[in-house]
């Protein structure tokens, strides 16, 4: 669990899901398989844009797969920030077997492979990645967060549905897939901190504000197997 009790001020980290992808249109499990966004991601991309205006967003990180980084293009030209960092920290979890599949050909392609899944999420899936793995990779990314944030700034990070569960679990120690949090295309989710409070011994306080708000409003979902464990 990372202990946010040393920087020193009040930070604000934003995560964001990249906006639909042709993937998700398809409905397939796109792990680490590379698709672009769709028309209507992109639409979802500049609405979300907008929502970001003003928010003090002095950092844009990315996925380097491509639906992540267009999304992330986007904002960067709506908030005039002229360099989007590429982490393969954000990355998308390895989907293994599935990948590039929908559910209806895993179910028939791979019935035992499934019935794993069913039971064990994606520990039970041939070549995805596993929970240490992808805990390690989330506080990687969590040390590089706090140790590069600067006050008076926030940070905004584009990146996928299943890297998303362990960014979220590594603040609060959790190291098992359930529960899932669902999380829609272009769903924001906001950490903040402030260390600035007095009257308290610690003068700490943390927290999740914002999880899988979506500002465009339109209440898409993509029914992403992640999903459904």
């Amino acid at each position: 669990m990372i202990d946010f009790r040393s920087l020193p001020g009040r930070f604000d980290f934003y995560f964001l899901r990249h906006g639909e992808s042709e993937g998700n249109s398809a409905r397939l499990i796109q792990g680490r398989g590379d698709y672009p966004l769709s028309e209507a991601g992109r639409e979802q991309a500049r609405r979300t844009a907008g929502w970001f205006t003003g928010r003090r967003i002095g950092r844009l990180l990315s996925s380097p797969l491509a639906r992540a980084g267009e999304t992330a293009r986007i904002l960067a030209d709506r908030l005039g920030l002229a360099e989007v960092e590429l982490r393969e920290e954000l990355n998308e979890l390895d989907t293994g077997l599935f990948t590039g599949l929908s559910v209806e050909q895993i179910r028939r392609r791979h019935p035992e492979a499934w019935r794993s899944f069913q039971r064990e999420s994606w520990e039970g899936v041939p070549g995805a990645e596993r929970i240490a793995g992808l805990m390690a990779r989330a506080e990687r990314l969590w040390e590089l967060l706090a140790g590069s944030a600067v006050p008076g700034q926030a940070t905004l990070c584009v990146t996928h549905s299943g890297i998303m569960q362990w960014v979220l679990k590594a603040t609060l120690g959790c190291r098992t897939w359930m529960p899932v949090v669902p999380m829609g295309n272009c769903g924001i989710c906001r950490f903040s901190v402030d260390n600035r409070r007095e009257g308290e011994p610690l003068g700490h306080y943390a927290e999740w504000s914002l999880i899988n708000y979506q500002p465009f409003g339109d209440g898409r979902r993509d029914g992403h197997l992640f999903l459904k464990p």
